[in-house]
């Protein structure tokens, strides 16, 4: 039986989601557990001195990934600007100066990132680890310098003079060089290694994963899987890199003075963070499973409907990150292809989204194929989400 859910944003005019896609950003990220509402709501009966709080929470993030520091920041963007900033400002002045102890470096911090004459502005990428979140990097007033995914391309490319730093998303690894290949070559330099990882969890291994390979900073989304609120993350690295990041971050005038944190939010972060480090990997997995499951019973069953189970893996190894269900349609079968019915879908009363072709998490495998996702889908809306493409294929 099908059950009516709760809309708690009908009394505003807008339609619920179905959230049988990922932790996207335009849709509101995850759903934190309560938990972390009611550690958020404690941290609004009193004022704080922010720089403090941050340190707060730096260090527990520090201690969860193995990290010599940690800081909150904005979301995995902000991390990898405040990060592309603290490379820069590696060697200058700015290095002189303690978040924690009142001070006026402004003068420094905001020669980013317009006004970067005479410093170390270029970030060297393989080809393969280029996307569209990497200009986070420029907006730090970084520029890069791609090459070719050899040792040789990326040793021959530093510049003394020019070069801040290498930079690697984890996602484009597939194709490229691998983390401890990319640290090799730029420890060799003297130089340092930016990490995108904001979608790298879970398993929860994967938190320490790149600081353990010699990674100098790493910037994950506090918003995804670990489900905090949709506006944090966490930077993790080299205490001198994050020291750097943190004096060009909110609450002071630098890059990241935009993307501010509320007291709220950086406690909701760590609270979320705790919940996930304390979480059952394999129980929840097999949640999913059974969801996964039920949705190949139940759509497989209709003509022309090809249903199957297949993975988002982890990239360095393979293993199974999350399952998720596929269906490929006949189009002469069903009367519509599997783009339409993934548009039809987000048209309904709920909006239901789902995935099409989404390489970015299952790789290149996925022509005409879409998917759902059960990890960030409530109780009761499985069924609706089987009823709806039923009732749209006439099944």
């Amino acid at each position: 039986m099908v059950k009516e859910l709760y809309n708690p944003f009908e009394k505003y005019g807008i339609r619920r989601v179905i959230n049988a896609a990922t932790s996207a950003t335009n849709l509101g990220g995850s759903i934190p557990d309560p938990e972390v509402f009611r550690a958020m709501e404690d941290s609004s009966k009193s004022f704080v001195v922010i720089t403090e709080l941050q340190a707060w929470a730096g260090k527990k993030i520090a201690e969860a990934t193995g990290a010599e520091a940690g800081l909150p920041v904005a979301s995995a963007c902000n991390g990898l600007t405040l990060g592309a900033a603290a490379c820069i400002m590696k060697g200058t002045e700015l290095e002189g100066y303690d978040p924690l102890v009142r001070g006026r470096w402004s003068h420094i911090s905001m020669r980013l990132p317009m006004h970067s004459e005479g410093l170390r502005t270029e970030f060297i990428v393989q080809r393969e680890c280029r996307n569209a979140y990497d200009h986070s990097v420029e907006c730090a007033g970084g520029r890069f310098v791609e090459v070719d995914s050899t040792k040789e391309a990326l040793a021959a490319a530093y510049d003394p003079e020019r070069t801040a730093g290498y930079y690697f998303t984890a996602r484009g690894a597939r194709k490229g060089l691998s983390i401890e290949e990319v640290v090799e070559v730029a420890h060799s330099k003297g130089s340092y290694v930016l990490v995108d990882a904001a979608a790298e969890n879970p398993p929860k291994m994967k938190l320490r994963y790149y600081i353990e390979r010699g990674a100098d900073l790493v910037s994950y989304s506090g918003g995804k899987h670990i489900r905090g609120p949709n506006n944090s993350g966490l930077l993790a690295g080299k205490a001198d890199l994050v020291k750097l990041a943190h004096l060009q971050s909110y609450p002071f005038s630098g890059v990241g003075r935009g993307s501010k944190m509320s007291r709220e939010t950086i406690v909701g972060l760590v609270k979320a963070l705790e919940i996930y480090l304390a979480s059952d990997e394999e129980a929840e997995f097999q949640e999913w499973l059974h969801h996964v499951n039920y949705f190949v019973e139940e759509l497989g069953a209709i003509p022309g409907v090809e249903a199957g189970i297949t993975y988002q893996r982890i990239v360095e190894t393979g293993e199974p990150m999350a399952p998720f269900c596929f269906l490929k349609l006949d189009e002469g079968v069903c009367g519509i292809s599997g783009r339409e019915l993934v548009s039809r879908l987000q048209e309904g009363d709920p909006k239901i989204h789902t995935l099409w072709e989404p390489r970015f998490l299952l790789g290149p495998d996925c022509e005409g194929m879409m998917a759902l996702n059960p990890e960030y889908m409530l109780e009761g809306e499985h069924e609706v989400v089987v009823k709806a493409i039923k009732e749209i294929l006439g099944a």
